[in-house]
């Protein structure tokens, strides 16, 4: 099988807002939260191969051999039937257990990017069925942009983009152990909380005013420094800022290039940070 090299960009993604909802009885939550995704992440590239191979370059980090670029190929060959001869190559930026769908984003690109080899067997529909097979977040980044989920983060709706501006995401060195976090948060099986309300078109007085993530006040507990970041991004003039996920990157939204490079210069020497759009 041929085919030209080309490369998907595996952008990465913020949660504007996130609310558990309540626990399943499966052991899972219910989920009600707002991804944005971010111009911004590792890049996977795919080459013409006499094999299927697979490599990492860029940031080393131990996986454990449990890669979810390897599952994802695993998965659609089994949805498929068809093994591709492909080099696959994942050019690593984003650090892993970010809270900003690195990991996820890399995982849906494969997908996509072997779907694509193949002749397009799959349908929209089901990679979305697969992605969720690799993880709640999968499934966001087979279409991006900006989108409401729910259930486990499956069930998604499109919104309109109103969040305008440059985000400084600041990822500090520290692994946030999202079991860790959802037990901390002792939520009873009965949902008790009404899911965020709000029409298709996302503003910005919305974010500012109705917005949040329920996993600041566990986490910033566990790790105060974490805390103290998201009190400094908005000491620094961000209009909005938030954990993202259950950590531990925490973001924030200026309204200028200026605002947003000048609140990085505070952060740079201490922690990794990169300043990115959303993506509409």
């Amino acid at each position: 099988m041929t085919f030209s090299p080309f490369s998907i960009d595996a952008h990465t993604k913020v949660n504007l807002a996130l609310r558990v909802l309540g626990k399943r009885p499966d052991g899972y939550h219910d989920l009600d939260t707002v991804f944005q995704e971010m111009d911004w992440g590792d890049v996977v590239h795919f080459e013409p191969a006499d094999k299927f191979t697979f490599s990492m370059t860029g940031l080393s980090f131990d996986d454990g051999g449990n890669n979810i670029c390897l599952h994802a190929e695993k998965v659609f060959r089994e949805a498929t039937g068809i093994t591709l001869p492909v080099k696959i190559s994942v050019e690593k930026k984003v650090p892993p257990g970010s809270g900003i769908g690195g990991g996820s984003a890399d995982g849906a690109a494969l997908l996509k990017g072997l779907n694509q080899i193949a002749g397009y067997p799959l349908s929209t529909e089901r990679l979305l069925e697969l992605a969720l097979e690799l993880g709640a977040d999968v499934p966001f980044f087979i279409e991006g942009g900006l989108q409401h989920g729910q259930g486990v983060g499956e069930k998604l709706e499109k919104l309109e983009s109103g969040i305008e501006g440059f985000a400084l995401l600041v990822i500090p060195p520290i692994h946030v152990s999202t079991k860790q976090a959802f037990e901390a948060l002792k939520i009873p099986l009965t949902p008790p909380k009404a899911p965020f309300t709000f029409g298709r078109l996302l503003e910005k007085a919305t974010l500012v005013r109705f917005f949040d993530n329920e996993f600041e006040s566990v986490v910033f507990h566990i790790h105060p420094e974490i805390g103290a970041l998201k009190s400094e991004l908005l000491k620094q003039g961000a209009y909005f800022a938030s954990l993202s996920g259950s950590g531990s990157t925490v973001y924030g939204i200026f309204d200028s290039l200026d605002q947003a490079k000048a609140a990085q210069s505070f952060f740079i020497n201490r922690y990794h940070t990169q300043i990115t759009l959303p993506v509409i």
